[in-house]
């Protein structure tokens, strides 16, 4: 893959005040999943007030080109550029095309940053992944204000010495779960404050429709651990009738990390002749939360479960996996399960099937959202961070 460095669309405008920062966002690509939608919500939020650059590492998925240009165009007040990178179709193509796309991107990515802070004014930067955590000498040496910001359980970032010492080294360290919060802070001693995720409370308009629909939006990954769904459908048989389970549906919504891992899921389908459909990426899920009556999340690791939340939000029945992360979020244990228990799982869902959650039971998640996952009170914490750096 041919990396390229391209200006894109858009300036920082006339609304933004001289005496305010200029703040560089690192990010893999604008549209993959729930990390880089909260990164928008933050880019968005610190540009009502500052100078803000964003590096989109990645060239966009198939089928996002559009929506990505059409984002940089309705919001001229941020600049953003492009390095046009494949690490996701990389990664299909195994370990070692992963990392020498990796070194590659390290080193694309240190010539670029060089070159821009030796031609802009850079006064604080944010990142999320291990290769920016090499570039903070480079950082440091230009007396750029280093954040780190984990979406996910914190383990990748800690689980080298060399990766711990140049962690240490940030002037800030967030993230947006408990979880990971307590993990960095007991492997590095770090204080790490927690900045939670915000959701954009737009709840959809339920349909009516024939049978029973389950939904799992994930990207096709281990780590996501769609199979357990696949033979969850298979031992239904031992707690429904074959009348109530021909009347459920599943649908697996997200893009393929790893083709291996998807044959194996298309074959054990087959094998078991289940109703279950790879949508692959979606790029609108509302319609799909519109006609689901259960959500389930499987995986084995996760930073923030926004599925979960937009379950609440939408006011669907859903069943998590017991990982302390989805945990941490969940109103009642009796939407958990063991990601390595398909029976469990099997049980849950012919659970959830005949019994049929309450207004009450979605009223209480939804106000539980609220409290906990606004929108507005994820961009004031993010705005009030960036007021303590100027201090």
């Amino acid at each position: 893959m041919t990396w390229r460095y391209s200006g894109w669309l858009g300036s920082t405008g006339s609304q933004v005040m001289q005496n305010n920062k200029t703040i560089l966002l690192i990010m893999s690509a604008l549209f993959i999943g729930g990390a880089e939608k909260q990164y928008r919500y933050i880019m968005e939020a610190l540009a009502q007030k500052h100078r803000v650059h964003v590096l989109l590492l990645n060239q966009p998925l198939d089928g996002e080109e559009l929506k990505t240009r059409e984002y940089t165009n309705d919001h001229k007040n941020i600049t953003f550029y492009q390095l046009n990178g494949d690490a996701i179709n990389e990664a299909k193509l195994g370990k070692v095309c992963a990392k020498l796309g990796k070194i590659r991107s390290f080193i694309i990515q240190w010539i670029w940053l060089r070159r821009f802070i030796k031609n802009h004014t850079v006064d604080i930067v944010m990142f999320t992944y291990v290769t920016q955590l090499l570039m903070i000498p480079l950082f440091k040496k230009n007396n750029i204000y280093t954040i780190y910001n984990e979406r996910n359980t914190g383990r990748q970032i800690c689980d080298r010495e060399f990766k711990i010492k140049l962690l240490r080294k940030c002037d800030k360290v967030i993230c947006n779960s408990d979880y990971a919060a307590e993990y960095i802070k007991n492997r590095t001693g770090i204080d790490t404050d927690i900045y939670r995720n915000g959701i954009d409370i737009k709840p959809c308009q339920k349909r009516t429709h024939e049978g029973y629909h389950i939904l799992v939006p994930a990207r096709i990954s281990r780590i996501k651990n769609q199979m357990l769904v696949v033979q969850a459908i298979e031992a239904l048989k031992e707690f429904l009738s074959k009348e109530e389970i021909s009347a459920i549906r599943t649908f697996f919504a997200g893009s393929c990390e790893f083709e291996d891992y998807k044959r194996e899921i298309e074959t054990e389908i087959k094998k078991n002749n289940s109703d279950i459909k790879l949508l692959g990426y979606v790029k609108c899920m509302d319609e799909l939360y519109a006609n689901s009556d259960l959500i389930i999340l499987p995986s084995y690791e996760e930073g923030t479960p926004n599925v979960l939340l937009e379950a609440y939000m939408h006011k669907i029945d859903v069943l998590v996996s017991n990982i302390p992360m989805n945990v941490s979020c969940c109103t009642n244990e009796e939407m958990t399960f063991s990601p390595d228990d398909a029976e469990q799982l099997a049980e849950k869902i012919a659970s959830c099937l005949r019994n049929r959650k309450s207004e009450e039971f979605f009223t209480s998640n939804f106000e539980y959202l609220i409290r906990n996952y606004g929108l507005d009170q994820m961009r004031q914490r993010y705005l009030s961070l960036i007021d303590h750096v100027m201090e």
